[in-house]
C-alpha cells in the first residue's frame, strides 16, 4: 500500500499555542500518517531530516504530533502553519523537495490520509500569553446543518469561563474548511502541559455556574447535543525532534 500512495504533500495541524493577536485568517492544514512499524526509526530520522531542511520556522513551518488516545493512536499527524492559504501557492516544491519526500520519507509509511485545513474561528478562542503545550485534545464534531455558527458562539460561552477565571490551558474551535463524507466539520482544541494536570482537573461545572448562572452548565451541555449528530476525540503529544520548528 505504502508505494501506491499519492504524493500529494498536504502537511500539517492544529495547536493552539500562539499569541491571540494572529489574523483569523490563520488556519493549519493536517494529514495523518501512519507509519510502517518496520522502518519506525528509519522513517523518523527522515522524517525530521525533512521537514529541517525544507519547513523550518516561516510560512510554510512544520511540526509533528504522535496521536496517543483515540482510534488513530499510534498514527502521527503532519501539521503546517499556521498561515493563509495564499502561503499554499509557494509551498516548497522543487529543490529537491518532492524528491526527498518520495524517495525519503514516504517508502517508510503505510498510509497517507486525511487531508483537512483547519481555520481557527475568529473570536471562539482562549491561549494563555506564552503559553506553549506539549499535549492537546481535540474533539470532532459533526454538526446539524446550518447549525455551524450556532456551536461557534456557544462554545464561546465556555471559552468565557476559561478567560475570566484565567486558566491555564488553552481552548479553540475550529473550522473544518471542506469537510468530507467523514463528517467532522467543527473541531474544540484544548491543551495541557503534563497527564498530572488531567487528575487535577479543573473546576468547571462550578465556574462555569458562577458567571453564566445557577444551573447553565447542565443547560450548556444540553444545547452541546442538540446542536451536533455525533463526536469523537482524540490526544495527541507533539513530536519536537521530528518537527521542523523548535
Amino acid at each position: 500500500m505504502k508505494h501506491s500512495i499519492s504524493i500529494l504533500i498536504i502537511v500539517m495541524f492544529m495547536t493552539v499555542a500562539y499569541a491571540q493577536d494572529q489574523p483569523e485568517t490563520y488556519m493549519y492544514e493536517t494529514i495523518y500518517l501512519t507509519p510502517d512499524l518496520e522502518d519506525l526509526a528509519k522513517l523518523q530520522e527522515t522524517m525530521a531530516a525533512h521537514n529541517k531542511k525544507y519547513h523550518g520556522p516561516g510560512d510554510h513551518a512544520a511540526f509533528v504530533q504522535r496521536v496517543v488516545a483515540g482510534k488513530r493512536t499510534g498514527d502521527l499527524v503532519w501539521v503546517m502553519g499556521p498561515g493563509k492559504f495564499a502561503h499554499l501557492d509557494s509551498r516548497p516544491a522543487e529543490g529537491g523537495h518532492d524528491e526527498d519526500w518520495a524517495n525519503n520519507v514516504l517508502p517508510n509509511l503505510e498510509e497517507m490520509s486525511v487531508a483537512e485545513y483547519w481555520r481557527r474561528d475568529a473570536t471562539s478562542y482562549y491561549v494563555p500569553e506564552g503559553y506553549t503545550p506539549g499535549k492537546i485534545r481535540v474533539r470532532f464534531y459533526k454538526v446539524k446543518r446550518g447549525e455551524g455558527s450556532n456551536l461557534a458562539e456557544h462554545y464561546s460561552k465556555l471559552i468565557q469561563v476559561f478567560r475570566e477565571k484565567n486558566y491555564n490551558r488553552a481552548l479553540s474551535i475550529y473550522h473544518n474548511t471542506f469537510p468530507t463524507a467523514h463528517g467532522r466539520n467543527i473541531a474544540s482544541v484544548s491543551s495541557f502541559n503534563n497527564w498530572a494536570e488531567l487528575d487535577e482537573g479543573i473546576p468547571i461545572e462550578n465556574d462555569f455556574n458562577s458567571i453564566h448562572g445557577e444551573g447553565s452548565w447542565g443547560k450548556w451541555l444540553e444545547g452541546l447535543r442538540e446542536l451536533t449528530e455525533w463526536s469523537d476525540q482524540e490526544v495527541r503529544e507533539l513530536m519536537p525532534g521530528l518537527s521542523g520548528t523548535d
